[in-house]
């Protein structure tokens, strides 16, 4: 493998995506929840309607809820065929109809897909920005959601750069060495583990090494404490 460039990827079919989704909420949703979020996939997928797209993500914990996705370890490993990486199983129930939705207005376009993508998350509550970031790991456009990826794991508000960070396979696979590299210790300042990156082991590159190393002798020389996964990575 080229350490100095992601990995190549395959996007995974929306519609397929979109079904696990459905098919995982329908056991968590309550009698009238389920229903809409029925209806607003489907208004979006008859055209898209901006005004009554916002409306609905922000419902969407009111309507779905906000409990942990019940998934079996049929539904984790059927969501790996299909996104290698994917961890869906750390999702709550919001963040999965959010995302469905969102996936909903997908036609083809990956310009218009990124940029309404990029504009929600310029305007969204932490909550809701942490859901659209973890599904950066299965929406298409994924080149053209690179920038407001780069955003995320710039961010110092923990579950915020957890969300692109940690668990979501999407920086392993777009994120070139040099933004890897300054995500994996950005993790070390903000208290993220860095064995909850995906792909950790496979891009350890000298270059990470060498940072890491600076940055326990930094820690030491200030009498600070420097995590245990850290140092194991270095040694």
């Amino acid at each position: 493998m080229n350490l100095g460039a992601p990995r190549a990827a395959g996007t995974p079919d929306p519609a397929a995506v979109m079904t696990l989704l459905r098919r995982w909420l329908a056991r968590a949703a309550t009698q009238t929840g389920l229903p809409w979020l029925d209806a607003e996939i489907e208004r979006q997928q008859g055209g898209v309607d901006e005004r009554k797209l916002i409306i609905a993500l922000g419902m969407a914990g009111r309507k779905i809820g906000r409990i942990d996705l019940p998934l079996t370890e049929h539904d984790r490993l059927e969501a790996r065929a299909l996104r290698t990486g994917w961890q869906p199983e750390l999702w709550g129930t919001d963040e999965a109809a959010r995302a469905a939705i969102l996936l909903a207005t997908y036609a083809g376009d990956d310009a218009a897909f990124a940029s309404r993508v990029d504009r929600l998350c310029s305007n969204a509550e932490v909550t809701e920005l942490v859901a659209y970031l973890k599904a950066f790991a299965i929406f298409p456009a994924a080149k053209d959601l690179h920038d407001r990826a780069r955003e995320g794991v710039r961010s110092s508000v923990k579950p915020v750069f957890e969300a692109t960070a940690c668990h979501n396979p999407y920086p392993f696979d777009y994120f070139d060495q040099t933004a890897w590299n300054q995500m994996v210790v950005k993790a070390v300042f903000v208290g993220a583990s860095i064995k909850s990156i995906v792909g950790i082991t496979e891009r350890a590159n000298p270059d990470l090494r060498q940072m890491l190393r600076d940055l326990i002798s930094e820690r030491h020389a200030a009498g600070r404490s420097v995590p245990a996964d850290v140092r194991d990575y270095v040694g």
